[in-house]
């Protein structure tokens, strides 16, 4: 069970780290630049669409779920046995290696998966948060109005305390 948590969070995070964190933009925007400096080429050109690895790696680098298989791919190598994937590969039989194979190709698409979840659970959590925070600005800017229009007309601010009807008949 420990080793799953494992590949799942390793798998999530390392994903998350090659399509969204800072450190690899400089590499991402790289890509993405000359990607369209390519496809400008070409279309000036008037060439066929053609493969080019600088354009099937920015689409890699830029998709969550294709980032997320090819690094659940290379977290699976780590985890699909204990001693890893590739130790003692050439002593097995063709059926012990095909199911490796076949289990390696299970994180990928397991981490295809997840990376996405992944993803969305953390925007949702960040943009939750951002949204608390603009809630609070926005009803601290409403108060501080409020009580500016009060003391507009010569009323004395309630401080954002509002009384029941029977606590004003008392006063």
């Amino acid at each position: 069970m420990t080793e799953f948590l494992l590949f799942c969070l390793a798998s999530v995070g390392t994903t998350l780290i090659v399509a969204r964190g800072a450190i690899f933009a400089p590499l991402r925007d790289f890509l993405a630049n000359e990607s369209v400096r390519l496809q400008r080429r070409r279309e000036k050109k008037n060439l066929p669409p053609s493969f080019s690895l600088i354009e099937f790696l920015n689409g890699l680098m830029s998709c969550v779920q294709c980032t997320g298989f090819w690094c659940g791919l290379f977290c699976g190598c780590f985890l699909v046995s204990s001693d890893g994937f590739w130790a003692g590969l050439d002593g097995l039989g063709l059926r012990q290696t095909v199911n490796r194979v076949l289990m390696l190709f299970c994180c990928g698409a397991a981490g295809s998966f997840l990376a996405p979840l992944g993803d969305v659970l953390l925007e949702w959590l960040f943009l939750s948060k951002t949204l608390m925070v603009r809630h609070l600005e926005d009803i601290d800017r409403h108060v501080a109005e409020h009580e500016a229009a009060q003391e507009a007309n010569g009323q004395e601010p309630s401080n954002g305390m509002q009384h029941s009807p029977d606590e004003a008949a008392a006063e």
